[in-house]
């Protein structure tokens, strides 16, 4: 699941009778086909067991099913009087809507933050975004105010807000996204984290933002962002579990999938400190070709560095704003 394609659609398999039954069968055997089935279905291990197989006989890689089956069976299990109804609630949600696991929990942990409220049609979190905040932590001073520029959950600048505010009590975040959506989740999860005092969070088109320039923040010390960087060709070939859950806008990046990233780059100079520093998740192919144009033109952002996430592909590239 921490990918934007891969997977398959195959038709749902009948599920292992130790979890549950058919509708249809629920409806001939009543209350005590339902009894038996609550009794089987006390053993965790054999619900991770046969959902596995299940979810592997729908076309799962054995991998993802077997992370899938593991993560479903923990959440039919919490807080539920009936965990095999919900277990075969989420693993229809999966198998035939071919809904993303995140959605399914409706929450994922990221980075430091445990449990980080997610949903339709929000980006999920993946794995390797982790790794641009853990890089982050790693090489940069803790900044007095930063930006996130297409903020979904609010996972990026949440997970720095929390580890920074121990060192730097006044740390601020000013947190943007287009989607009204968008915006409330991350206004919950900073609720939810006690992390509202450090995040100001806006609903604005980013070049709506950097027109007015009237953020009391201004300028920021760091900015980041994963914005849509897939190119608009190949948003229809993603996996049925990306490209009909998640927000199109938050992955369709135009005709080579940098259309926000140049703008992004273009008017950083207008919103970052001397010195100040950009940090981009892109495609793989992007860190040449944003390289290449930046060298080619005497402008305030000097590229720094690549950086690979923990698949080995080169994903986030590091910029600053050359002093005034």
């Amino acid at each position: 699941q921490g990918v934007r394609n891969g997977g398959s659609s195959m038709k749902i398999q009948p599920f292992h009778r130790l979890i549950s039954a058919s509708f249809k069968a629920r409806q001939i055997f009543g209350k005590k086909y339902a009894r038996c089935t609550r009794a089987q279905i006390q053993n965790r291990d054999e619900a991770r067991r046969a959902a596995y197989e299940r979810l592997k006989q729908s076309g799962e890689s054995e991998d993802e099913s077997f992370v899938i089956a593991r993560e479903l069976v923990d959440y039919a299990w919490k807080e539920s009087e009936n965990p095999g109804e919900k277990l075969e609630e989420a693993l229809r949600s999966r198998i035939e809507d071919r809904m993303p696991l995140q959605y399914i929990i409706g929450e994922w942990d990221f980075h430091d933050l445990k449990g980080i409220r997610v949903r339709s049609p929000c980006l999920c979190p993946r794995p390797e975004t982790e790794d641009l905040v853990a890089l982050i932590l790693d090489k940069v001073s803790p900044p007095n105010t930063f930006l996130e520029i297409g903020s979904g959950t609010g996972a990026i600048g949440l997970a720095l807000v929390n580890r920074w505010k121990a060192q730097r009590s006044r740390v601020r975040l000013t947190a943007i996204d287009i989607s009204p959506e968008a915006t409330k989740l991350t206004t919950e999860n900073a609720k939810f984290f006690g992390l509202s005092e450090h995040v100001e969070v806006k609903c604005v088109d980013f070049e709506e933002y950097y027109a007015t320039l009237q953020d009391n923040y201004l300028p920021f010390d760091l900015i980041v962002s994963n914005p849509p960087y897939i190119p608009s060709a190949e948003v229809d070939q993603l996996d049925d579990v990306v490209k009909n859950h998640e927000d199109r806008g938050a992955l369709d990046g135009g005709a080579d999938g940098l259309d926000l990233i140049r703008i992004i780059i273009s008017e950083a100079p207008l919103l970052l400190s001397d010195n100040g520093e950009l940090w981009l998740e892109v495609d793989p192919r992007h860190p040449k070709i944003i390289e290449e144009e930046l060298s080619e033109s005497i402008g305030e952002m000097e590229y720094l560095e690549t950086h690979k996430d923990f698949t080995g592909k080169d994903r986030f590239v590091r910029l600053q704003r050359r002093a005034r």
